[in-house]
Order: structure tokens, then C-alpha cells, then sequence
């Protein structure tokens, strides 16, 4: 019985500090990915999307010499609903947040080294913050 109790007070840690950077983060208006531009915001960053980043010369310049290719997608597990509120969590270091928002839509936080199954490869630094329409899984 005390794992269960150390695993249910590690998993309020961790949504607690997730939860609290997730509403910080998204104090400022997130766009909602169908909203962006049609183009790639090409800031230099590793495999970079529609999105424009933060600090750009900086993450972009430390993405292309920490990210690397892999075959190997990172075992993942998740915490909570998953059609609710949940923790995904992965190694390489890596979490995810998702939250429902109540308009089909879901408010997402992620940090750490995000595997890309596009580029097939880790991508680090990453942290984002966004609106979506469905739950990310990695």
C-alpha cells in the first residue's frame, strides 16, 4: 500500500506543476493550430512546422546540435484519462499535459526531448504550449 500512496502523491506533484505551467504558459492568447499560416515559420529550428518560436536564435541554434535521428520510438506511459485530463511521460526526458478544454478542443503542454515521427528523431530543447484538436500522445 504505500507505493500506491507514493505514486497517487507523485502524480499530484507532478500535475500541480504541470497544470501550474500550463496556465502560465497559456496566460498569453494561444492560437489554435488550424489558425496558423499555410507556411513553415522556417526560424531554423530542427524540423520546424507552421509555429513560430520563442527565443528562436537561441532554441533553434540548440535544437540543431542536441536533436538526433532514431529509429527507436521512447517508451511512453500515460497517467490519467485518456480522454481526459492526463500526464504522458517518456525517456528521453519528456511530458506531456492535456486538458479538455469543454470545445472540442485540448490545451497541451509539452517539455523535454520530443520524439518526431515525421524527421524520425529526438527533437531537444522543446516546451509548447498550445491549443489542439486532439490529445498528443508524444
Amino acid at each position: 500500500m504505500p507505493m500506491k500512496k507514493a505514486a497517487r502523491n507523485w502524480f499530484s506533484i507532478a500535475a500541480i506543476v504541470m497544470a501550474f505551467a500550463l496556465a502560465s504558459t497559456l496566460a498569453q492568447t494561444t492560437p489554435k493550430v488550424d489558425e496558423l499560416s499555410a507556411t513553415a515559420a522556417d526560424q531554423g529550428c530542427v524540423n520546424q512546422g507552421k509555429d513560430r518560436r520563442a527565443l528562436a536564435p537561441i532554441v533553434c541554434w540548440l535544437q540543431q546540435r542536441m536533436s538526433w535521428k532514431s529509429e527507436h520510438e521512447p517508451h511512453f506511459a500515460l497517467i490519467g484519462k485518456p480522454d481526459g485530463i492526463s500526464l504522458g511521460l517518456a525517456w528521453p526526458p519528456y511530458a506531456v499535459f492535456n486538458m479538455p478544454d469543454g470545445n472540442d478542443h485540448w490545451r497541451m503542454f509539452r517539455i523535454g526531448f520530443r520524439y518526431d515521427r515525421t524527421w524520425r528523431g529526438y527533437i531537444f530543447p522543446t516546451i509548447a504550449a498550445k491549443q489542439v484538436s486532439h490529445p498528443l500522445r508524444y
